[in-house]
Order: structure tokens, then sequence, then C-alpha cells
């Protein structure tokens, strides 16, 4: 009886045989019984598939001008990225091939890519900001580092829409049998109702909410302003107060500014910049509200999600006031940074 080598680490012999098989065109579960019937020697049909296929690589890579990837070819892959930062590996690849003679892998590629300093990441979009509006958001925040801004006597106030969603952001499903496909996209009404949403927050908390429907207009905003921030401020700031509202038309009209003469708070409004949704912290308030909603309340009628915005700020704290104001002061110095730029925030 034959005395059979198992299979370890593979002679260099043995691997010539394998080449010599594979160039006759033999499959390698025919090269693995060969070696078994006429080199005494026994391994696996993937032992056999790696050398060959590791063989054929080389050999692919050999194809093209036999230089290895050098410098001037990361510099130029640099250069690619930085024209267009959302080009794919396989374009670099298919690239570098057509116009360098350069045959590399994807995987390669990518491995270059992160090499030279490109890390992939989801885009985040945000509002276009002009130039005008950029110098006024630096100068802003320039003036809020130089005066050592607190905020501590800032009342930040903003309306929101929030639609009626059942579905949040994210879920798992689990099939009950092998023939069960569950959608991958969730079900939404093409016209679910929605409702408008103003409130305010302070280092002393928040103000009271008005959820409404319709057309806000400049009159609509002065009621808003009267039923729920001055009786507020009214009790919580009696020694006065300072007010964070955005630029739009309806909060800098001709009668809302008469109307705030009126009862004694125009002076009390303060310059904002444009553009700047990320400079008033009452946004990511706006932001984990409507997450609560899709979450965990998954409203299917008007009540419900009435209901679920009364109670998500009726559980809006003091301290949780103070967290999300407290983001501003991370906010401003990379908008200086950013020369007026959008944030990450």
């Amino acid at each position: 009886m034959a005395d059979f080598k198992r299979k370890g680490r593979i002679s260099p012999d043995i691997k010539l045989v394998i080449h010599q098989y594979r160039r006759k065109g033999f499959s390698c579960g025919k090269i693995r019984d060969l070696l078994y019937q006429h080199n005494a020697f026994q391994t696996s049909r993937i032992s056999v598939w790696n050398i060959v296929r590791n063989q054929e690589t080389k050999s692919k890579s050999r194809e093209g001008t036999g230089t290895k990837v050098k410098e001037i070819h990361r510099q130029i892959i640099h250069s690619w990225m930085k024209e267009n930062p959302e080009i794919t590996s396989k374009v670099l690849r298919d690239r570098l091939k057509r116009k360098l003679n350069l045959i590399v892998s994807d995987r390669y590629v990518r491995r270059l890519r992160s090499e030279i300093g490109w890390t992939a990441k989801r885009t985040a979009y945000c509002q276009l900001i002009s130039i005008k509006n950029k110098e006024a958001r630096l100068s802003w925040c320039l003036n809020a580092l130089a005066v050592k801004e607190t905020f501590h006597d800032v009342i930040f106030v903003d309306e929101t829409t929030v639609e009626m969603c059942s579905s949040g952001r994210l879920h798992f499903y689990h099939s009950k049998s092998e023939m069960q496909r569950l959608p991958s996209k969730q079900p939404k009404p093409k016209h679910s109702y929605k409702v408008h949403v103003w409130g305010g927050i302070s280092y002393r908390g928040r103000t009271h909410i008005c959820i409404f429907t319709g057309i806000m207009d400049s009159v609509i905003y002065q009621q808003i302003l009267q039923r729920n921030l001055l009786t507020f401020t009214s009790s919580v700031f009696p020694e006065g107060f300072r007010l964070y509202q955005d630029n739009d038309s309806k909060h800098k009209s001709r009668s809302t500014r008469k109307w705030m003469e009126e009862v004694n708070i125009l002076q009390n409004v303060m310059e904002t910049p444009a553009s700047s949704p990320d400079l008033n912290p009452i946004e990511n308030v706006w932001s984990t509200m409507k997450y609560h909603l899709q979450t965990y309340v998954k409203p299917k009628t008007k009540d419900e999600l009435v209901n679920g915005i009364a109670s998500f700020w009726s559980t809006l704290t003091t301290a949780d006031c103070t967290k999300y104001i407290n983001h501003i002061h991370r906010v401003i110095p990379h908008v200086v940074l950013n020369n007026g730029e959008p944030t990450v925030f």
C-alpha cells in the first residue's frame, strides 16, 4: 500500500506539478485526484484552487507595465479624488488601467485611497449659504467669542412642521418562513396630516408650546408670542430677557416690529445671522421630538399626533434645555474655523 503524504505546507515541487496540470486544462478537482493517484499526495480541492488562483493573479499583474504602484500614482489618485470626491474605486481602477496602463484590483485601489487619507462618509445635506450670510455668521460668532457670550438670559424660539408618521428611521424584520419576504420599505400615506409647532427653550426651562394648523402670518405669530412667550417671561424672566429668533419675514415684518414695540420687547430681540439653523439649539429639540414620535409614539390619528407632541414637550426638563443650549458653545468655534460655512452640527 502506498505511503500517502498528508497535506500540510505544499512543497514547491507539488506546486509545479499543480501548475503543469492546470495548463493542460484540468479542473481543481481533477488535479486533486491526479496528485493522489500519481504523486501520492493527498490535499483538498480548495488548496489546489488557492495555489491556482495565486498564480493566475500574479500572471494578470504582469500583463501591464510590470511597474509597481509608485508615489506618482498615489499623487494622481489624490488629484482625481480632489476633482471629484464622489468617484468610486471601480472608476479609479479603470482610469488607472486606461491612462497609466496600471492594473490593480478594486480592493487595492480602496486601500491606496485610504492610505492617502481619503475616508468615506455618508453625505449630509445642509442649507446653501450665500457669501453675504457666511460673512454675517462669521462676524456674529466672532463677536460672541469676544464678549464671552453665555446666553443665560436668552430664549431660543422657533417653529417646525410635524407630519403624522408611524414608521421610524430604522426597522428590523424577521421572516417567519423561507417563502415570506417582507418589504424593505415601510408604507407611507401620500398626504399625511401635518401640524405646526412653536416653542422656546432657555437656561431656565421651556416656554409654553403652541400646536396649530394652517398658515402662520405676522398676526398669528404675534398672538403666539403674546400667549406663549410673554406669559412665560413675566414669571420666569421678570428682570428681562433676550429673544433669539430666525430671520423669517413674519418675525421681522413691520407689523411684528410695531407690535413688539407696543409690548416693549423690540429691544430684547437679538440680531441673528440668516441661514443659521445650527446656531439655534431648539433645532436639536425638534429633531429629538420627531425621532420620539416616529420611533415610540407612531401616531396613526390626529389626536395621537397632537398628544404625542404635547407629551414630549411636557417631559422636557430644565436640565434638558441646558444640555441643548450648551451645544451652541461647541458650534460657534466651528463656524469660525469654517469661515462661516455650514458646520457638521
